[in-house]
């Protein structure tokens, strides 16, 4: 398969989703995802994010995917193909505490999509992180979706502490979550 069919990652089915790796053909529809309701709470996408920043991410999660460091997964609804977000987290210097992030397509909110691709997505992350003894997260404190997520996912709450939001230039709450490695 050329660079865009390859899968990096094992894709992971869902009883409607599926996780794949982001292909670089999938930067146009990540770009219509960023919408400002979805990247306020996302502290590097900027509202708007340009079809070329979006491809960029991508060129640079796949490198990161490829050196066994970072998941990256975009998420697709199986009733349309239709890519409604993503999933996937890292750490290319610190291997053993990992951070996720997510986001979900405005249209695709309400519908518990999220929780199923989340829930996917941690287990494939311990997976194809086998060093990673902590994954942790961050949201808004006014985001009671993602928090409620988190919370779901059976991460813990373990304090706030400020986040450097990158795409506005300046620093914002956050409610940090974790988790341990599974026995």
């Amino acid at each position: 398969m050329g660079d865009d069919g390859e899968e990096l990652l094992p894709v992971v089915v869902t009883p409607r989703l599926r996780l794949r790796c982001w292909r670089p053909s999938d930067a146009p529809a990540l770009s219509a995802n960023m919408t400002s309701k979805v990247s306020r709470w996302l502290s590097s996408w900027p509202d708007p994010t340009p079809p070329e920043l979006a491809l960029e991410r991508i060129v640079e999660a796949r490198a990161g995917v490829s050196e066994g460091w970072h998941v990256s997964y975009a998420i697709e609804r199986l009733a349309d193909d239709l890519v409604i977000g993503g999933f996937g987290g890292g750490a290319r210097d610190q291997k053993l505490r990992v951070e996720i992030g997510y986001h979900l397509a405005e249209g695709a909110h309400g519908q518990g999509y999220m929780t199923e691709a989340a829930q996917a997505g941690l287990s494939a992350l311990w997976s194809q992180l086998p060093a990673a003894e902590t994954i942790e997260a961050q949201a808004h404190p006014d985001n009671a979706a993602s928090r409620a997520i988190l919370s779901k996912l059976g991460m813990r709450f373990v304090g706030e502490r400020p986040v450097f939001a990158s795409a506005r230039g300046v620093w914002e709450p956050g409610c940090w979550y974790e988790i341990a490695r599974p026995d």
